[in-house]
């Protein structure tokens, strides 16, 4: 009887001890009202003259996107390294574009960070004793090509392909 009446005692203690230490906790938290912000809706009526310029350059643009996009046809690297030797080396093949003068070749790699190189070919090969970007290897790089024609013509970039790992 004795211990029923002490464990009684001591849960009423802890209620009471619970409560009237979460009471004082939320009577002096003021409530929380983080202010509204009403965003006005935005109609934006360029002027005759901005206007004009925007059509122009959409315009220019379709005059100047006239050429085909190339199709990677492959890409591959490979990466070696030794004691002594450190080398590796990225190949892209793509499709020929009639009328192109020069490619753009952009590769990607897995972290985002991309180069952009430029050649007359249709194919593209670069060596880590050239070029340091490719040193650590192309693990999940991509890469996409466009081509370049006369009188400042271009095509859209190809479709993002893997850059695979060659094996032997």
């Amino acid at each position: 009887m004795k211990r029923k009446r002490r464990k009684l005692a001591a849960i009423i203690c802890a209620f009471t001890l619970a409560l009237s230490s979460a009471v004082p906790v939320s009577a002096c938290t003021p409530p929380l009202k983080p202010p509204s912000v009403k965003i006005p809706d935005i109609n934006f009526e360029p002027d005759g003259a901005l206007e004009d310029a925007i059509n122009n350059a959409v315009k220019n643009w379709l005059e100047k996107c006239v050429l085909a996009t190339p199709v990677v046809k492959y890409a591959s690297y490979y990466k070696s390294a030794s004691r002594y030797f450190h080398y590796s080396h990225v190949a892209v093949k793509w499709s020929e574009v009639e009328n192109a003068t020069s490619y753009k070749v952009r590769i990607t790699k897995a972290d985002k960070t991309w180069k952009e190189y430029d050649t007359t070919y249709t194919a593209f090969y670069s060596t880590n004793y050239t070029d340091d970007f490719i040193a650590d290897g192309m693990d999940g790089a991509t890469v996409e090509v466009r081509a370049y024609g006369d009188n400042d013509t271009f095509g859209w970039w190809s479709d993002a392909a893997a850059i695979t790992r060659f094996g032997y």
